[in-house]
Protein backbone atom coordinates (compact mmCIF):
# COMPACT_ATOMS: atom_id res chain seq x y z
CA UNK A 1 0.00 0.00 0.00
CA UNK A 2 1.29 3.41 -0.93
CA UNK A 3 2.13 5.60 2.04
CA UNK A 4 0.12 8.81 2.00
CA UNK A 5 1.56 11.92 3.60
CA UNK A 6 0.10 12.73 6.97
CA UNK A 7 0.45 16.49 6.98
CA UNK A 8 0.22 17.70 10.57
CA UNK A 9 -2.06 20.35 11.83
CA UNK A 10 -2.94 22.82 9.09
CA UNK A 11 -6.32 23.06 7.50
CA UNK A 12 -8.83 25.64 6.36
CA UNK A 13 -12.01 26.69 8.05
CA UNK A 14 -14.21 29.49 6.69
CA UNK A 15 -14.11 31.47 9.94
CA UNK A 16 -10.46 31.05 10.80
CA UNK A 17 -7.56 31.43 8.45
CA UNK A 18 -5.26 28.80 9.87
CA UNK A 19 -6.62 26.29 12.33
CA UNK A 20 -5.35 23.14 13.98
CA UNK A 21 -7.37 20.00 13.44
CA UNK A 22 -7.72 17.68 16.39
CA UNK A 23 -10.06 14.73 15.99
CA UNK A 24 -11.49 16.45 12.91
CA UNK A 25 -12.74 19.44 14.93
CA UNK A 26 -11.45 22.92 14.13
CA UNK A 27 -9.90 24.79 17.02
CA UNK A 28 -10.53 28.53 16.45
CA UNK A 29 -7.15 29.69 17.67
CA UNK A 30 -3.78 29.91 15.90
CA UNK A 31 -2.21 29.61 19.36
CA UNK A 32 -3.27 25.98 19.56
CA UNK A 33 -1.47 24.86 16.43
CA UNK A 34 1.91 25.05 18.11
CA UNK A 35 1.27 21.84 20.01
CA UNK A 36 0.44 18.43 18.70
CA UNK A 37 -1.76 16.02 20.74
CA UNK A 38 1.31 13.92 21.46
CA UNK A 39 3.15 16.86 22.89
CA UNK A 40 0.23 17.92 25.04
CA UNK A 41 0.15 14.49 26.62
CA UNK A 42 3.44 15.01 28.42
CA UNK A 43 3.67 16.71 31.80
CA UNK A 44 6.43 19.04 30.62
CA UNK A 45 4.36 20.24 27.73
CA UNK A 46 1.36 20.81 29.98
CA UNK A 47 3.56 22.92 32.22
CA UNK A 48 4.81 24.86 29.21
CA UNK A 49 1.29 25.51 27.91
CA UNK A 50 0.36 26.80 31.37
CA UNK A 51 3.46 29.01 31.43
CA UNK A 52 2.71 30.41 27.98
CA UNK A 53 -0.73 31.49 29.10
CA UNK A 54 0.77 32.92 32.29
CA UNK A 55 3.26 35.00 30.27
CA UNK A 56 0.44 36.51 28.22
CA UNK A 57 -1.53 37.40 31.37
CA UNK A 58 1.53 38.90 33.08
CA UNK A 59 2.25 41.11 30.08
CA UNK A 60 -1.41 42.10 29.71
CA UNK A 61 -1.56 43.29 33.33
CA UNK A 62 1.87 44.94 33.26
CA UNK A 63 3.28 42.83 36.08
CA UNK A 64 6.45 41.91 34.23
CA UNK A 65 8.25 43.88 31.57
CA UNK A 66 11.60 42.16 31.06
CA UNK A 67 12.94 38.69 30.30
CA UNK A 68 14.55 38.59 33.77
CA UNK A 69 11.30 39.46 35.56
CA UNK A 70 9.40 36.79 33.62
CA UNK A 71 12.05 34.17 34.36
CA UNK A 72 11.98 34.97 38.09
CA UNK A 73 8.21 34.95 38.25
CA UNK A 74 7.93 31.64 36.37
CA UNK A 75 10.97 30.08 38.09
CA UNK A 76 12.66 29.12 34.83
CA UNK A 77 15.75 30.33 33.01
CA UNK A 78 15.87 33.38 30.76
CA UNK A 79 16.62 31.04 27.85
CA UNK A 80 13.42 29.12 28.59
CA UNK A 81 11.45 32.39 28.54
CA UNK A 82 13.08 33.33 25.21
CA UNK A 83 12.00 29.96 23.81
CA UNK A 84 8.46 30.52 25.10
CA UNK A 85 8.31 33.95 23.49
CA UNK A 86 9.48 32.43 20.20
CA UNK A 87 6.64 29.91 20.38
CA UNK A 88 4.11 32.65 21.08
CA UNK A 89 5.41 34.80 18.22
CA UNK A 90 5.23 31.88 15.78
CA UNK A 91 1.68 31.28 16.93
CA UNK A 92 0.59 34.77 15.94
CA UNK A 93 0.81 36.55 19.32
CA UNK A 94 2.42 39.96 18.57
CA UNK A 95 4.89 40.01 21.46
CA UNK A 96 7.64 42.60 21.15
CA UNK A 97 11.03 41.57 22.51
CA UNK A 98 14.25 43.53 22.31
CA UNK A 99 17.29 41.31 22.80
CA UNK A 100 19.55 44.27 23.61
CA UNK A 101 17.48 45.67 26.49
CA UNK A 102 15.58 42.54 27.48
CA UNK A 103 12.25 44.38 27.43
CA UNK A 104 9.11 42.42 26.56
CA UNK A 105 5.66 43.83 25.84
CA UNK A 106 2.37 43.42 24.00
CA UNK A 107 1.04 46.14 21.67
CA UNK A 108 -1.31 48.66 23.25
CA UNK A 109 -4.89 47.53 22.76
CA UNK A 110 -4.10 43.82 22.63
CA UNK A 111 -6.59 41.70 24.60
CA UNK A 112 -7.35 38.02 25.08
CA UNK A 113 -10.39 38.60 22.90
CA UNK A 114 -8.09 39.86 20.15
CA UNK A 115 -6.03 36.66 20.35
CA UNK A 116 -9.02 34.50 19.48
CA UNK A 117 -10.36 36.63 16.68
CA UNK A 118 -10.02 35.60 13.03
CA UNK A 119 -6.67 36.64 11.54
CA UNK A 120 -8.14 39.29 9.23
CA UNK A 121 -9.81 41.13 12.10
CA UNK A 122 -6.80 40.80 14.37
CA UNK A 123 -4.37 42.06 11.73
CA UNK A 124 -6.50 45.10 11.02
CA UNK A 125 -6.58 45.99 14.72
CA UNK A 126 -2.91 45.39 15.47
CA UNK A 127 -1.30 46.57 12.24
CA UNK A 128 -0.53 50.01 13.49
CA UNK A 129 2.06 48.97 16.07
CA UNK A 130 5.46 47.80 14.76
CA UNK A 131 7.42 45.76 17.28
CA UNK A 132 11.07 46.28 17.96
CA UNK A 133 13.24 44.81 15.19
CA UNK A 134 14.83 41.64 16.48
CA UNK A 135 16.10 39.81 13.42
CA UNK A 136 14.38 38.08 10.55
CA UNK A 137 12.50 34.84 10.45
CA UNK A 138 15.15 33.26 8.21
CA UNK A 139 18.81 33.98 7.38
CA UNK A 140 19.15 37.16 5.34
CA UNK A 141 15.80 38.69 6.22
CA UNK A 142 16.34 41.75 8.37
CA UNK A 143 12.88 42.08 9.87
CA UNK A 144 10.86 39.45 11.70
CA UNK A 145 7.46 38.42 10.35
CA UNK A 146 5.81 39.89 13.46
CA UNK A 147 6.77 43.41 12.32
CA UNK A 148 3.33 44.71 11.40
CA UNK A 149 2.07 45.89 8.07
CA UNK A 150 -0.08 49.00 8.16
CA UNK A 151 -3.50 48.64 6.63
CA UNK A 152 -3.87 51.50 4.12
CA UNK A 153 -5.86 54.39 5.55
CA UNK A 154 -8.04 56.09 2.94
CA UNK A 155 -7.17 59.74 3.34
CA UNK A 156 -7.09 62.93 1.30
CA UNK A 157 -4.02 64.95 2.26
CA UNK A 158 -3.70 68.66 1.45
CA UNK A 159 -0.01 69.14 0.63
CA UNK A 160 -0.44 72.85 -0.11
CA UNK A 161 -3.40 75.07 -0.98
CA UNK A 162 -5.12 73.38 -3.92
CA UNK A 163 -2.66 70.46 -3.98
CA UNK A 164 -3.83 67.06 -2.73
CA UNK A 165 -2.52 63.53 -2.30
CA UNK A 166 -5.09 60.72 -2.34
CA UNK A 167 -3.84 57.79 -0.27
CA UNK A 168 -5.57 54.41 0.12
CA UNK A 169 -8.02 54.83 -2.76
CA UNK A 170 -6.10 52.28 -4.83
CA UNK A 171 -2.91 50.22 -4.69
CA UNK A 172 -0.96 53.39 -5.49
CA UNK A 173 -1.39 57.05 -4.61
CA UNK A 174 -2.45 59.81 -6.99
CA UNK A 175 -2.15 63.57 -6.76
CA UNK A 176 -4.40 66.46 -7.76
CA UNK A 177 -3.37 70.05 -8.45
CA UNK A 178 -6.07 72.70 -8.89
CA UNK A 179 -5.67 74.63 -12.17
CA UNK A 180 -7.48 77.47 -13.97
CA UNK A 181 -10.24 75.34 -15.51
CA UNK A 182 -10.14 72.22 -13.38
CA UNK A 183 -7.28 70.07 -12.12
CA UNK A 184 -4.09 68.25 -13.13
CA UNK A 185 -3.91 64.56 -12.18
CA UNK A 186 -0.60 62.95 -11.13
CA UNK A 187 -1.00 59.21 -11.78
CA UNK A 188 -4.41 57.55 -11.73
CA UNK A 189 -4.31 54.58 -9.34
CA UNK A 190 -5.69 51.19 -10.34
CA UNK A 191 -9.03 50.75 -8.56
CA UNK A 192 -12.09 52.07 -10.38
CA UNK A 193 -14.28 52.17 -7.27
CA UNK A 194 -11.67 54.11 -5.30
CA UNK A 195 -11.12 56.46 -8.24
CA UNK A 196 -14.89 57.12 -8.43
CA UNK A 197 -14.98 58.00 -4.74
CA UNK A 198 -11.96 60.28 -5.16
CA UNK A 199 -13.58 61.98 -8.18
CA UNK A 200 -16.66 62.84 -6.13
CA UNK A 201 -14.40 64.47 -3.54
CA UNK A 202 -12.46 66.35 -6.24
CA UNK A 203 -15.66 67.75 -7.72
CA UNK A 204 -16.61 69.11 -4.30
CA UNK A 205 -13.22 70.78 -4.00
CA UNK A 206 -12.45 71.97 -7.53
CA UNK A 207 -14.81 73.19 -10.27
CA UNK A 208 -14.15 71.74 -13.73
CA UNK A 209 -12.72 68.43 -14.92
CA UNK A 210 -9.28 66.99 -15.53
CA UNK A 211 -7.11 69.22 -17.74
CA UNK A 212 -4.04 66.98 -17.98
CA UNK A 213 -2.61 63.76 -16.62
CA UNK A 214 1.05 63.20 -15.77
CA UNK A 215 2.17 59.58 -15.40
CA UNK A 216 5.23 59.14 -13.21
CA UNK A 217 5.99 55.75 -14.82
CA UNK A 218 4.40 52.86 -16.69
CA UNK A 219 3.53 50.36 -13.96
CA UNK A 220 -0.14 49.33 -14.27
CA UNK A 221 -1.05 50.16 -10.66
CA UNK A 222 -0.49 53.85 -11.48
CA UNK A 223 -2.71 54.10 -14.53
CA UNK A 224 -5.55 51.52 -14.40
CA UNK A 225 -8.04 53.93 -12.78
CA UNK A 226 -7.71 56.64 -15.43
CA UNK A 227 -11.04 56.12 -17.23
CA UNK A 228 -12.92 57.41 -14.18
CA UNK A 229 -11.10 60.74 -14.21
CA UNK A 230 -11.22 61.13 -18.01
CA UNK A 231 -15.04 60.80 -17.94
CA UNK A 232 -15.15 59.66 -21.54
CA UNK A 233 -12.91 62.43 -22.91
CA UNK A 234 -10.25 61.53 -25.46
CA UNK A 235 -8.64 64.96 -25.82
CA UNK A 236 -6.91 65.13 -22.45
CA UNK A 237 -3.12 65.67 -22.66
CA UNK A 238 -1.26 62.79 -21.01
CA UNK A 239 2.40 63.40 -20.21
CA UNK A 240 4.96 60.64 -19.82
CA UNK A 241 8.65 59.80 -20.12
CA UNK A 242 10.03 59.46 -23.66
CA UNK A 243 11.02 55.88 -22.79
CA UNK A 244 7.62 55.07 -21.31
CA UNK A 245 6.99 51.31 -21.14
CA UNK A 246 10.62 50.23 -21.62
CA UNK A 247 10.29 47.59 -18.91
CA UNK A 248 7.28 45.99 -20.60
CA UNK A 249 8.99 46.04 -24.00
CA UNK A 250 12.01 44.23 -22.55
CA UNK A 251 9.71 41.39 -21.51
CA UNK A 252 8.30 40.69 -24.98
CA UNK A 253 8.15 36.98 -25.73
CA UNK A 254 7.75 36.11 -22.05
CA UNK A 255 4.14 37.18 -21.68
CA UNK A 256 2.87 33.81 -20.44
CA UNK A 257 5.42 33.12 -17.72
CA UNK A 258 5.44 36.78 -16.71
CA UNK A 259 1.66 36.75 -16.31
CA UNK A 260 1.75 33.55 -14.24
CA UNK A 261 4.43 34.85 -11.90
CA UNK A 262 2.79 38.27 -11.60
CA UNK A 263 -0.50 36.59 -10.66
CA UNK A 264 1.29 34.84 -7.79
CA UNK A 265 3.14 37.95 -6.63
CA UNK A 266 -0.02 40.03 -6.55
CA UNK A 267 -2.10 37.29 -4.95
CA UNK A 268 -4.59 36.68 -7.75
CA UNK A 269 -7.03 33.98 -6.71
CA UNK A 270 -6.29 34.17 -2.98
CA UNK A 271 -9.65 34.47 -1.14
CA UNK A 272 -10.19 37.85 0.49
CA UNK A 273 -10.30 36.23 3.93
CA UNK A 274 -6.81 34.82 3.41
CA UNK A 275 -5.22 37.81 1.68
CA UNK A 276 -2.44 39.33 3.82
CA UNK A 277 -3.27 42.71 5.30
CA UNK A 278 -0.65 45.11 4.02
CA UNK A 279 -0.10 48.61 2.78
CA UNK A 280 1.89 47.86 -0.36
CA UNK A 281 -0.52 45.64 -2.27
CA UNK A 282 -3.92 46.20 -0.67
CA UNK A 283 -6.98 44.44 -1.97
CA UNK A 284 -10.23 46.36 -2.37
CA UNK A 285 -13.66 44.76 -2.09
CA UNK A 286 -15.13 44.36 -5.56
CA UNK A 287 -12.21 46.28 -6.99
CA UNK A 288 -11.14 46.17 -10.61
CA UNK A 289 -8.92 48.12 -12.98
CA UNK A 290 -9.79 49.71 -16.29
CA UNK A 291 -7.80 50.16 -19.51
CA UNK A 292 -4.22 51.25 -18.97
CA UNK A 293 -3.65 54.89 -19.90
CA UNK A 294 -0.62 55.75 -22.07
CA UNK A 295 1.02 59.13 -22.76
CA UNK A 296 0.34 61.21 -25.84
CA UNK A 297 2.95 63.86 -24.95
CA UNK A 298 6.49 62.68 -24.26
CA UNK A 299 9.09 64.35 -22.07
CA UNK A 300 12.39 64.34 -23.97
CA UNK A 301 14.47 66.58 -21.71
CA UNK A 302 15.96 65.76 -18.32
CA UNK A 303 14.36 68.91 -16.93
CA UNK A 304 11.32 70.29 -18.70
CA UNK A 305 9.57 73.38 -17.29
CA UNK A 306 5.93 73.38 -18.41
CA UNK A 307 2.86 75.50 -17.82
CA UNK A 308 -0.29 73.41 -17.80
CA UNK A 309 -3.62 75.20 -17.48
CA UNK A 310 -2.06 78.08 -15.58
CA UNK A 311 0.12 75.94 -13.29
CA UNK A 312 3.93 76.07 -13.46
CA UNK A 313 5.52 72.66 -13.10
CA UNK A 314 8.87 71.01 -13.71
CA UNK A 315 9.02 67.47 -15.13
CA UNK A 316 12.30 65.74 -14.35
CA UNK A 317 13.46 62.52 -16.00
CA UNK A 318 15.10 60.66 -13.12
CA UNK A 319 15.55 56.92 -13.66
CA UNK A 320 15.45 54.83 -10.51
CA UNK A 321 13.00 52.06 -9.73
CA UNK A 322 12.32 52.06 -13.47
CA UNK A 323 14.09 53.78 -16.35
CA UNK A 324 10.95 55.64 -17.43
CA UNK A 325 10.39 57.58 -14.21
CA UNK A 326 9.22 61.19 -14.13
CA UNK A 327 9.37 63.31 -11.01
CA UNK A 328 6.87 66.18 -10.82
CA UNK A 329 7.98 69.35 -9.02
CA UNK A 330 5.78 72.34 -8.26
CA UNK A 331 8.41 74.98 -7.48
CA UNK A 332 6.11 77.74 -6.24
CA UNK A 333 4.67 75.53 -3.50
CA UNK A 334 7.74 73.26 -3.19
CA UNK A 335 5.68 70.10 -3.54
CA UNK A 336 7.26 66.95 -4.96
CA UNK A 337 5.59 63.90 -6.52
CA UNK A 338 8.26 61.21 -6.55
CA UNK A 339 6.52 58.16 -8.05
CA UNK A 340 7.96 54.87 -6.81
CA UNK A 341 11.49 56.05 -6.11
CA UNK A 342 10.64 55.83 -2.39
CA UNK A 343 7.89 54.32 -0.24
CA UNK A 344 7.60 53.02 3.32
CA UNK A 345 9.34 49.70 2.75
CA UNK A 346 12.77 48.42 1.88
CA UNK A 347 12.80 48.95 -1.91
CA UNK A 348 11.64 46.19 -4.18
CA UNK A 349 14.99 45.94 -5.95
CA UNK A 350 14.04 42.52 -7.29
CA UNK A 351 10.34 41.81 -7.97
CA UNK A 352 9.77 38.09 -7.46
CA UNK A 353 7.62 38.03 -10.60
CA UNK A 354 10.84 38.67 -12.54
CA UNK A 355 11.73 41.46 -14.91
CA UNK A 356 14.61 43.61 -16.04
CA UNK A 357 17.38 44.51 -13.62
CA UNK A 358 16.54 47.50 -11.45
CA UNK A 359 19.76 49.44 -11.40
CA UNK A 360 20.67 49.80 -7.73
CA UNK A 361 23.27 52.53 -8.19
CA UNK A 362 20.86 54.49 -10.32
CA UNK A 363 18.08 54.08 -7.76
CA UNK A 364 20.23 55.40 -4.93
CA UNK A 365 21.26 58.38 -7.07
CA UNK A 366 17.60 59.07 -7.83
CA UNK A 367 16.75 59.25 -4.13
CA UNK A 368 19.72 61.58 -3.56
CA UNK A 369 18.37 63.76 -6.39
CA UNK A 370 15.04 64.00 -4.59
CA UNK A 371 16.84 65.43 -1.56
CA UNK A 372 18.18 68.25 -3.72
CA UNK A 373 14.66 69.63 -4.18
CA UNK A 374 14.34 70.07 -0.39
CA UNK A 375 10.56 69.73 -0.65
CA UNK A 376 8.19 71.11 1.97
CA UNK A 377 5.61 68.46 1.05
CA UNK A 378 5.83 65.20 -0.83
CA UNK A 379 3.69 62.35 -2.16
CA UNK A 380 5.20 58.87 -2.42
CA UNK A 381 3.93 56.40 -5.00
CA UNK A 382 2.56 54.29 -2.11
CA UNK A 383 1.78 54.62 1.60
CA UNK A 384 1.16 57.56 3.85
CA UNK A 385 2.34 61.09 3.13
CA UNK A 386 5.45 61.97 5.18
CA UNK A 387 5.40 64.85 7.64
CA UNK A 388 7.56 67.80 6.53
CA UNK A 389 10.27 67.03 9.10
CA UNK A 390 10.32 63.36 8.03
CA UNK A 391 11.09 63.96 4.38
CA UNK A 392 14.84 64.55 4.29
CA UNK A 393 15.75 61.99 7.02
CA UNK A 394 13.66 59.34 5.24
CA UNK A 395 15.21 60.07 1.86
CA UNK A 396 18.70 60.02 3.34
CA UNK A 397 18.11 56.70 5.15
CA UNK A 398 16.50 55.19 2.06
CA UNK A 399 19.43 56.08 -0.17
CA UNK A 400 21.91 54.90 2.45
CA UNK A 401 20.18 51.51 2.74
CA UNK A 402 20.35 50.96 -1.03
CA UNK A 403 23.98 52.07 -1.16
CA UNK A 404 24.91 49.86 1.79
CA UNK A 405 23.38 46.70 0.32
CA UNK A 406 25.06 47.38 -3.03
CA UNK A 407 28.50 48.06 -1.54
CA UNK A 408 28.39 45.09 0.86
CA UNK A 409 27.24 42.75 -1.91
CA UNK A 410 30.18 43.76 -4.08
CA UNK A 411 32.51 43.41 -1.10
CA UNK A 412 31.27 39.87 -0.47
CA UNK A 413 31.55 38.99 -4.16
CA UNK A 414 35.19 40.09 -4.12
CA UNK A 415 35.72 37.85 -1.10
CA UNK A 416 34.49 34.89 -3.14
CA UNK A 417 31.15 34.47 -1.41
CA UNK A 418 28.36 32.78 -3.34
CA UNK A 419 24.91 34.34 -3.80
CA UNK A 420 23.48 31.91 -1.22
CA UNK A 421 26.12 32.86 1.34
CA UNK A 422 25.67 36.57 0.76
CA UNK A 423 21.88 36.44 0.81
CA UNK A 424 21.95 34.58 4.13
CA UNK A 425 24.44 36.85 5.87
CA UNK A 426 24.02 40.44 4.69
CA UNK A 427 21.94 42.60 7.02
CA UNK A 428 21.27 46.30 7.28
CA UNK A 429 23.26 48.06 10.02
CA UNK A 430 21.43 48.75 13.27
CA UNK A 431 20.67 52.44 12.68
CA UNK A 432 18.90 51.54 9.43
CA UNK A 433 17.36 48.34 10.73
CA UNK A 434 15.60 50.38 13.42
CA UNK A 435 13.73 52.49 10.84
CA UNK A 436 10.17 51.26 10.27
CA UNK A 437 10.14 52.73 6.75
CA UNK A 438 12.89 50.24 5.81
CA UNK A 439 11.00 47.18 6.99
CA UNK A 440 10.85 44.38 4.41
CA UNK A 441 7.16 44.91 3.73
CA UNK A 442 7.64 44.67 -0.04
CA UNK A 443 11.27 44.32 -1.05
CA UNK A 444 13.75 42.16 0.85
CA UNK A 445 17.49 42.40 1.42
CA UNK A 446 18.34 38.81 0.32
CA UNK A 447 16.40 39.22 -2.94
CA UNK A 448 18.25 42.47 -3.64
CA UNK A 449 21.59 40.75 -2.99
CA UNK A 450 20.80 37.95 -5.47
CA UNK A 451 19.72 40.47 -8.11
CA UNK A 452 22.92 42.49 -7.79
CA UNK A 453 25.06 39.35 -7.93
CA UNK A 454 23.33 38.00 -11.04
CA UNK A 455 23.58 41.37 -12.79
CA UNK A 456 27.27 41.79 -12.05
CA UNK A 457 28.57 38.22 -12.46
CA UNK A 458 25.73 36.28 -14.09
CA UNK A 459 24.25 32.93 -13.07
CA UNK A 460 27.51 31.18 -12.17
CA UNK A 461 28.22 31.28 -8.42
CA UNK A 462 31.94 30.54 -8.71
CA UNK A 463 31.69 26.99 -7.38
CA UNK A 464 33.08 24.70 -10.12
CA UNK A 465 30.60 21.99 -9.13
CA UNK A 466 27.77 24.07 -10.50
CA UNK A 467 29.35 24.17 -13.95
CA UNK A 468 28.29 20.55 -14.52
CA UNK A 469 25.44 20.05 -12.04
CA UNK A 470 23.17 17.09 -11.45
CA UNK A 471 19.70 17.48 -12.90
CA UNK A 472 16.88 17.83 -10.33
CA UNK A 473 15.80 14.25 -11.05
CA UNK A 474 19.33 12.87 -10.69
CA UNK A 475 19.76 14.65 -7.38
CA UNK A 476 16.38 13.41 -6.13
CA UNK A 477 17.22 9.81 -7.05
CA UNK A 478 20.54 9.99 -5.23
CA UNK A 479 18.99 11.62 -2.16
CA UNK A 480 16.37 8.89 -2.03
CA UNK A 481 19.05 6.22 -2.29
CA UNK A 482 21.03 7.92 0.47
CA UNK A 483 17.97 8.15 2.71
CA UNK A 484 16.91 4.56 2.11
CA UNK A 485 14.12 5.12 -0.39
CA UNK A 486 11.34 7.61 -1.10
CA UNK A 487 9.44 6.40 1.98
CA UNK A 488 12.26 7.62 4.18
CA UNK A 489 12.30 10.93 2.35
CA UNK A 490 8.58 11.25 3.03
CA UNK A 491 9.03 10.50 6.73
CA UNK A 492 11.85 13.04 6.92
CA UNK A 493 9.59 15.62 5.27
CA UNK A 494 6.79 14.87 7.74
CA UNK A 495 9.20 15.22 10.65
CA UNK A 496 10.41 18.55 9.22
CA UNK A 497 6.81 19.79 9.07
CA UNK A 498 6.17 18.70 12.64
CA UNK A 499 9.29 20.58 13.71
CA UNK A 500 8.29 23.70 11.72
CA UNK A 501 11.40 23.30 9.55
CA UNK A 502 9.44 24.46 6.55
CA UNK A 503 12.34 25.20 4.21
CA UNK A 504 13.72 21.68 4.56
CA UNK A 505 10.24 20.18 4.24
CA UNK A 506 9.69 22.10 0.99
CA UNK A 507 13.06 20.92 -0.36
CA UNK A 508 12.28 17.31 0.47
CA UNK A 509 8.87 17.74 -1.16
CA UNK A 510 10.63 18.83 -4.36
CA UNK A 511 12.58 15.55 -4.32
CA UNK A 512 9.34 13.61 -3.88
CA UNK A 513 7.75 15.43 -6.82
CA UNK A 514 10.77 14.69 -9.01
CA UNK A 515 10.44 11.00 -8.10
CA UNK A 516 6.81 10.96 -9.18
CA UNK A 517 5.39 10.93 -5.63
CA UNK A 518 2.91 13.55 -6.73
CA UNK A 519 0.22 13.14 -4.06
CA UNK A 520 2.66 13.07 -1.17
CA UNK A 521 4.92 15.72 -2.68
CA UNK A 522 2.09 18.19 -3.24
CA UNK A 523 0.62 17.64 0.24
CA UNK A 524 3.94 18.20 1.98
CA UNK A 525 4.96 21.13 -0.18
CA UNK A 526 1.62 22.90 0.26
CA UNK A 527 1.86 22.61 4.05
CA UNK A 528 5.49 23.76 4.01
CA UNK A 529 4.77 26.80 1.85
CA UNK A 530 1.79 27.69 4.02
CA UNK A 531 4.08 27.65 7.03
CA UNK A 532 6.69 29.74 5.24
CA UNK A 533 4.06 32.33 4.33
CA UNK A 534 3.62 33.04 8.05
CA UNK A 535 7.35 33.26 8.64
CA UNK A 536 8.35 36.01 6.20
CA UNK A 537 7.31 39.64 6.10
CA UNK A 538 7.48 40.78 2.40
CA UNK A 539 3.95 40.69 1.06
CA UNK A 540 5.01 39.80 -2.49
CA UNK A 541 6.65 36.68 -1.07
CA UNK A 542 3.64 35.90 1.14
CA UNK A 543 1.34 36.20 -1.87
CA UNK A 544 3.56 34.02 -4.05
CA UNK A 545 3.65 31.30 -1.40
CA UNK A 546 -0.08 31.37 -0.64
CA UNK A 547 -1.09 31.33 -4.30
CA UNK A 548 1.30 28.40 -4.85
CA UNK A 549 -0.42 26.58 -1.97
CA UNK A 550 -3.77 27.00 -3.70
CA UNK A 551 -2.31 25.68 -6.96
CA UNK A 552 -0.86 22.62 -5.23
CA UNK A 553 -4.16 21.81 -3.52
CA UNK A 554 -6.31 22.04 -6.64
Amino acid sequence: MREIASVPSLGYHPQFRYVAYEKSRPVPCEFSRTFSPAQNASGDRKMQVRRLLEIILLLLHGRCGTLRELSEHCSVSVDAIKNDIGILKNSGIPIRCCSASGTVSLPEGFTLETMFKPRRERSAEMSCVPPLPDGGGYPGFTYPPQHRHMAPERKRNELAPGVYAFVGYSSSNFGVIASEHGYILIDAGDDLNGAAEALREIKNLIPGGVQAVILTHSHPDHRGGAEIFLEGRRDVPVWGHADFGAEQRAGRGLERVSAERAARQFGAGIPDADYPVNFMLPRFAGGKSGPLLSPNIFVTEDRMPVRIDGVNLELHRIPGESTDHLVVWQPERQVLFSGDHVYRSFPNIYPVRGGVYRDVEQWAKAVRRLMDFRPKAMMFGHNAVPAPDEILPMLSGYAEAIEYVYAETLKGMNQGKTPDELAASLRLPGHLRDQAYLGEFYGAVPWAVRSIYAHKLGWFDGNPTTLVPLTPLEEAERMAALAGGSGQLLRAAQNALAGRDYRWAARLADYLLQLGETENGKAVKAAALEGLSRDILPVAGKNYLLRSVLDLRK
